[in-house]
């Protein structure tokens, strides 16, 4: 949408004044000094003095201020403010402006549900003022801009704008603002209360009687924004602020985020026009996600590529991919996002400076609170503080309840601190201690889905997270999973090879619960180095085991899998692990299942199920006898594969642990793809729907959609063709979802062959 948050020039006025002019006068009259006295004991002339009050001198030298500060009285802060104003004058020069700072953009783009909520605001409310808040960069000042010139209609009477310098070293005092306003709504200078309650009380009963919309940009806090609030129906201030001013009443809050995808692309087309654009739009797509869909990123980068006319998107985006040099790229003349991020930075304080620079350490997309004291040593209560207050900044967003994420240009430039501010062994020490700290919560977790007398985590300081039931062991570990499998990395290189064995055991059995998350390829392959760096022999053997069901169950990579898997029946065989290579034999059938050599599954599965009898394991057993069910059918054996697949289904739970709700669903799906492919279609529609859905399970996905498009496949054969339809379109929908698009695709080849159905 917009360009940036601009900060345009301090407030012009009209009836010929100017900002210096009318703090020159307030600051005289405060103190109580006429024209002749203040000349005297500044050696001003008196003529001078009121042509600088009238705006007829628009800014007079350093020396000139220096010598009125003196005679004023002031103090640093005034001084610098006043002298900002006159340099301020010296360079716009000309006749005065009127009192509209804020400046439209020909390309402006999206937002148009805040402008929406805007003019309803605006022709049917009593609500007072409007917060639009949002971190730097997002567009709050064009937004203001271009919601002033749609809403002016509204406000016959004025239309008057104001910049406060929130971000800046001296913020506009409200007493200034309220002579910026007052005169802007007509009152004379010379007849402004000195004041500020007097002022306020002028400012609101001008109000009172007018429909006029008053917009202060760039607001600080509650304080300076509260006196410049209205009292009355019929007028609306609309502020501007990087925080959401939550101490001011009867106010609607409005926060700006990033643009959608499809607004980014759109504002870097406008902004380069059609023939820049053309034929590149992967490139713009890519630098819309490197610019985080950002709207002051968005300008810089369509700036930059307007100004170099042999550049192309691409090659743009080649240079914005490097993350070290990422914000140093997003520079536009005086535009870049580096400088609009250090604004915010700067008005921190030590401490949350300290917790935003080292949130860059956590691996994962956000953090809770626990975590983040970790970072720091802070308690998590106080932490918790921390994070709202950056959130109210807009230097972080609340993702979900307790849930905390930077912006990821704001991750880039709290990384630069944190390199910048903190020495590298300092860093290092915090990364670890991190990365411990999620390793043993996460061991902790997974505990409580072990067997009762699983070892107890390594001990360490700060003391680990203890979930008080699995159900809040799951929730941690599902929240957490970005980082305990990112910190896995940091222990590695530790060699902290130990403890990360420890976690990968511990988290073993939860692991089924949630077997499609890619984090549970990340452990097992670090669990398989960290055994192999250990000479742990039987270690490996399992972790390579466990990544090889961890390729075949969350990605269907069955290459890896029979590599992985037949890596570790070597193992196994020289350690003389029988469970292990009963194991190895399992995953092997089921790669092969997946490679399309169903003789070699068969093979593979039956000896798997020998193993499984002889080790004992009878959950073992029913999973390679399910899969030698299955290689049976695809071999052409179906009443072979149907008489052990209902073999199995009989067996009771009591006598095979790992024939949960889940497996036993699986298993009713197996029996009705036998009774498909010995095309006994009444029988299978019939099976198939007994199959059941868990929802305990992640496989229950693709559970759900194999039977789709079997139940589809048997309709279709019994004459059943408008519920075949039916059941191929959702089987579509559900490959599509998690990525199968071989299957997806024979059920778009099911509906299609069905047709349309009246």
């Amino acid at each position: 949408m917009t360009s940036h948050d601009s900060e345009p020039a301090p407030s012009e006025v009209p009836h010929g004044g100017t900002a210096f002019g009318m703090m020159l006068r307030s600051l005289r009259r405060s103190a109580q000094l006429t024209l002749e006295e203040l000349s005297q004991a500044s050696g001003v002339s008196v003529r001078a003095l009121g042509d600088m009050e009238r705006g007829r001198s628009r800014g007079p030298q350093r020396r000139t201020v220096d010598a009125l500060a003196v005679a004023l009285g002031l103090d640093d802060e005034e001084r610098e403010r006043l002298q900002r104003l006159a340099d301020a004058g010296r360079e716009r020069g000309g006749a005065p402006a009127p009192p509209y700072l804020l400046r439209t953009v020909p390309d402006f783009t999206g937002r148009e549900q805040e402008l929406a909520e805007l003019e309803a605001l605006a022709t049917g409310t009593r609500t007072r003022g409007v917060v639009l808040f949002g971190p730097g960069g997002q567009g709050k000042t064009t937004l203001a801009a271009e919601a002033l010139r749609r809403l002016s209609g509204f406000f016959p009477d004025a239309r008057v704008c104001v910049q406060l310098h929130g971000m800046s070293d001296s913020p506009l005092p409200a007493g200034e603002a309220l002579v910026l306003l007052l005169t802007a709504l007509g009152h004379p200078p010379e007849r402004i209360p000195v004041g500020l309650a007097a002022r306020e009380a002028l400012y609101r009963a001008t109000l009172a009687s007018r429909r006029a919309l008053i917009v202060l940009d760039d607001a600080a806090d509650e304080a300076q924004t509260r006196p410049l609030l209205p009292d009355a129906e019929g007028s609306l201030v609309l502020v501007t602020s990087r925080s959401p001013l939550a101490g001011l009443e009867g106010v609607r809050r409005i926060r700006l985020g990033g643009l959608s995808g499809g607004e980014s692309a759109t504002l870097l087309e406008r902004i380069l026009g059609t023939p820049r654009t053309d034929g590149q739009s992967e490139a713009i797509t890519r630098l819309t996600e490197l610019c985080g869909h950002l709207p002051l990123a968005l300008r810089i980068v369509g700036n930059r590529l307007s100004s170099r006319p042999n550049w192309t998107p691409a090659r743009l985006a080649g240079q914005l991919a490097d993350e070290g040099r990422r914000l140093s790229g997003l520079v536009a003349g005086d535009l870049a996002v580096r400088s609009a991020l250090a604004l915010s930075y700067g008005q921190l304080t030590d401490a949350h400076r300290l917790l935003l620079r080292r949130l860059a350490l956590v691996p994962g997309h956000d953090t809770g609170p626990d975590l983040a004291a970790v970072l720091t040593g802070d308690d998590p209560l106080t932490t918790e503080d921390s994070l709202d207050l950056l959130v109210d900044r807009g230097l972080l967003e609340e993702t979900a309840p307790g849930r905390y994420a930077p912006h990821d240009l704001v991750r880039l430039f709290a990384r630069e601190q944190l390199r910048d501010e903190e020495t590298e062994s300092a860093t290092l020490d915090v990364r670890l201690r991190m990365a411990d700290w999620l390793m043993r919560s996460a061991s902790a977790a997974g505990r409580r889905f072990e067997a009762p007398g699983a070892p107890e985590p390594w001990p360490g300081e700060p003391a680990a997270f203890a979930p008080g039931s699995a159900e809040e062991a799951e929730e941690w570990l599902t929240a957490e999973r970005s980082n305990w499998a990112g910190a896995l990395s940091h222990m590695f290189a530790a060699d902290r090879h130990q403890e990360i064995l420890h976690a990968s055991r511990t988290l073993y059995w939860f692991s089924d619960r949630w077997c499609q998350w890619p984090e549970w390829r990340t452990l097992f392959s670090h669990g398989a180095r960290s055994a192999a760096a250990l000479g742990d022999r039987v270690a490996e053997a399992h972790q390579l085991n466990c990544l090889a069901w961890a390729h075949s169950v969350g990605a269907s990579r069955y290459e890896e899998v029979e590599q992985l898997a037949r890596q570790a029946l070597e193992l196994a065989s020289e350690t003389g692990d029988l469970d292990q290579q009963a194991w190895s034999w399992s995953y092997i059938s089921g790669a092969c299942m997946g490679l399309g050599r169903p003789a070699e599954a068969a093979k593979a599965a039956a000896r798997a199920t020998r193993l499984f009898e002889t080790t004992g394991d009878s959950t073992g057993r029913a999973v390679s006898q399910r899969v030698l069910g299955t290689a049976l059918r695809e071999s052409g054996h179906g009443e072979e594969a149907l008489a052990l697949h209902r073999d199995l289904l009989g067996t009771r739970p009591a006598d095979v642990p790992g024939l949960s709700e889940y497996v036993e669903a699986l298993l009713r799906c197996e029996t009705a793809r036998d009774l498909l492919a010995l095309k006994r279609w009444p029988e299978a529609v019939e099976a198939f729907r007994a199959v059941g859905t868990p929802s305990v399970h992640t496989g229950i996905d693709r559970l759900r959609a194999q039977t789709s498009i079997g139940l589809a496949t048997a309709l279709e054969h019994v004459g059943e063709r408008a519920e075949a339809r039916e059941h191929y379109i959702r089987a579509r929908d559900q490959f599509t979802a998690f990525g199968d698009t071989a299957s997806a695709a024979e059920a778009t080849a099911g509906i299609e062959r069905l047709g349309s159905i009246d």
